[in-house]
C-alpha cells in the first residue's frame, strides 16, 4: 500500500504494549455502518463498527473519510439498469448537503482520543478515533458513534437513491516499518468499476489512491479489505419527493447513483493528524 509508518504516527496516546498479538481473529464482520440504509432528509446517529482486527493484532484507532464534493471532486457512477458507468455530473445535480456526511459524535466511546477531518474551507469530511488498544478476539465489534447527514434528493434529477461509499483504515501498529502490512492496517476502500477507463480508477489523472486496498504498489496484489467498502445508501422518499416526468432508468423506476471520494481527497484526508484540517502532529499516514 506504500504507507510508512514512523514511531511518530500512530502515537494516538501512550500505549503500553500496544498491537497486542492474538492467535485468531475469528470469523467476525467487516468494519461497517451500524444503519447503512436510510431515507432521505433523515438525520440518523449512526455507528462505525470496526468488526476485526489486523493479521493477529489488536485495533488502535480508525479514519475514516466521507465524499466530500465542496472540497474536492468525488467520483460519481450512475447506473441506469445496465449497469454502473462513470459521470462528469456534478454531485450538486443529485443531492445536498454536499459535505458533513459523516460527524463525529462527541459522547465518550471506546476511544478517548478523537477529532473530526475538514477540507481547506472548514467543511467536515469525516473523523478518526484511537488511543487504546483491543484484542477483538475480546471485545469483537468496537463501535464509534457518529451522525449521518439528512441528505435530500434534488427533485429535479432522477435519482432513486444515492450511496456513499467511506474509505476507511482501521490501524493497528505503532510500530515503523517500511511498508504497511495487513499486520499494520486494514483498509476498507471503494474501488469503482467504470467501464472504459483502465484500472478502475478514482479519476483520470490520479487511477489510484494510496490507500486503495491493494498490498502492492503496483496494484497486483489485492489485501484483506479490498473494494470492500462500507455504505450508506440514502432512497428516495417519494411520497414528497415524486420522480419527474420523463425518468426512464430502471425500467421507469429511476437511476441508482453511487459517489466514492476522489484519490486526492483520500490521499490528503485518511492520514491522521491531530488538528481537523490536517495540520499538527501526525499520528499515521
Amino acid at each position: 500500500m506504500s504507507k510508512s509508518i514512523t514511531a511518530k504516527k500512530l502515537a494516538l496516546c501512550s500505549l503500553t504494549g500496544a498491537a497486542l498479538a492474538v492467535a485468531s481473529q475469528g470469523a467476525f464482520a467487516h468494519t461497517r455502518l451500524e444503519t447503512n440504509t436510510v431515507v432521505e432528509r433523515t438525520r440518523v446517529h449512526n455507528q462505525i463498527n470496526v468488526g476485526h482486527g489486523c493479521d493477529k493484532e489488536a485495533t488502535i484507532g480508525t479514519s475514516v473519510v466521507f465524499p466530500n464534493a465542496i472540497g474536492y471532486s468525488p467520483v460519481i457512477g450512475i447506473d441506469s439498469g445496465a449497469g454502473r458507468v462513470f459521470t462528469t455530473t456534478a454531485a450538486a445535480d443529485y443531492y445536498s448537503p454536499l459535505a458533513g456526511i459523516g460527524t463525529l459524535m462527541r459522547v465518550g466511546g471506546p476511544w478517548e482520543l478523537t477529532n473530526n477531518k475538514v477540507d481547506a474551507l472548514g467543511n467536515k469530511s469525516g473523523f478518526w478515533a484511537g488511543g487504546k488498544a483491543y484484542d477483538q478476539t475480546i471485545s469483537t465489534v468496537i463501535g464509534v458513534e457518529f451522525y449521518s447527514a439528512a441528505v435530500t434528493i434534488k427533485a429535479e434529477s432522477c435519482a432513486r437513491s444515492v450511496t456513499f461509499y467511506p474509505t476507511i483504515a482501521d490501524i493497528c501498529s505503532s510500530t515503523p516499518s517500511a511498508t504497511a502490512s495487513a499486520k499494520d492496517v486494514q483498509i476498507w476502500s471503494p474501488i469503482p468499476n467504470f467501464d472504459g477507463v483502465p484500472g478502475q480508477p478514482f479519476d483520470v489523472d490520479k487511477p489510484y489512491s494510496l490507500y486503495d486496498g491493494y498490498a502492492d504498489a503496483a496494484h497486483t496484489t489485492k489485501a484483506g479489505g479490498w473494494n470492500s467498502p462500507a455504505s450508506l445508501k440514502v432512497t428516495r422518499n417519494l411520497a414528497i419527493n415524486p420522480l419527474p416526468a420523463g425518468c426512464t432508468g430502471n425500467g421507469g423506476a429511476g437511476d441508482d447513483v453511487f459517489v466514492y471520494p476522489s484519490a486526492e481527497q483520500i490521499n490528503k484526508e485518511l492520514p491522521v493528524w491531530s488538528n481537523a484540517d490536517q495540520t499538527g502532529t501526525n499520528y499515521w499516514q
